[in-house]
């Protein structure tokens, strides 16, 4: 009997939680698990945007050294000033267009061409070729950058320096100028065309390929 009555003293000394501490044992439960999932998905979306910027920053520097290689082997610059009026986006816009007559990576079944790098206005950078005095058989745009703002910010993508040999390019990067504008950032290079002395003659790459775009 003893025994007993000291079994049923311990077990009301054992008491449970109330109603209301079970509630506010759940809030406070519930309010780390919110802290927890908000702070888990800015950390995600931190992570996606960052691969998104350098994937984007990647393919732009693969374009400036494509635009490299080619101008090496560039014998005529065509200024990205004379391309106000061929502009598809804006008929007063100048920087947006680079064109050039170029012999870069050529085989004994392919001749020299005219390339085209474009600035359009869905921040894509695009670049197609046509054969010399030919545009009507130019290739299909490919898109080899986006991201490129340089249109919403009015910043010009293609400069050429007055003597016609070297081409100014910047790129600017941003996958989402609206929301981080801060977050933009510049490619810039100068790329240099080794045979511009020669004389070639403008003609060859001076009729753009109809329609532009």
């Amino acid at each position: 009997m003893t025994m007993a009555r000291g079994t049923i003293r311990r077990l009301h000394g054992e008491g449970g939680l109330t109603l209301v501490e079970l509630m506010i044992a759940m809030a406070i439960l519930s309010l780390v698990s919110l802290v927890f999932t908000t702070t888990l998905s800015s950390v995600q979306r931190a992570v996606v945007e960052q691969d998104v910027r350098i994937r984007l920053n990647d393919q732009v520097r693969l374009a400036v050294q494509s635009i490299d290689r080619l101008v090496r082997s560039g014998n005529i610059l065509y200024d990205p000033v004379d391309e106000s009026g061929n502009d598809p986006f804006d008929a007063t816009a100048t920087g947006y267009m680079f064109r050039i007559y170029t012999q870069a990576e050529q085989s004994a079944s392919q001749e020299a061409r005219c390339a085209l790098w474009l600035v359009d206005d869905q921040e894509r950078l695009l670049y197609r070729t046509w054969p010399i005095l030919a545009p009507e058989d130019a290739s299909n745009w490919t898109v080899v950058a986006e991201g490129v703002v340089n249109r919403t910010l009015d910043e010009p993508a293609f400069t050429l320096d007055p003597a016609g040999r070297t081409i100014s390019v910047g790129f600017h990067v941003n996958p989402d100028l609206e929301n981080r504008p801060q977050a933009t950032q510049v490619v810039e290079a100068s790329l240099t065309g080794r045979n511009t002395s020669f004389g070639y003659p403008v003609q060859l790459c001076e009729t753009l390929p109809d329609p532009l775009i």
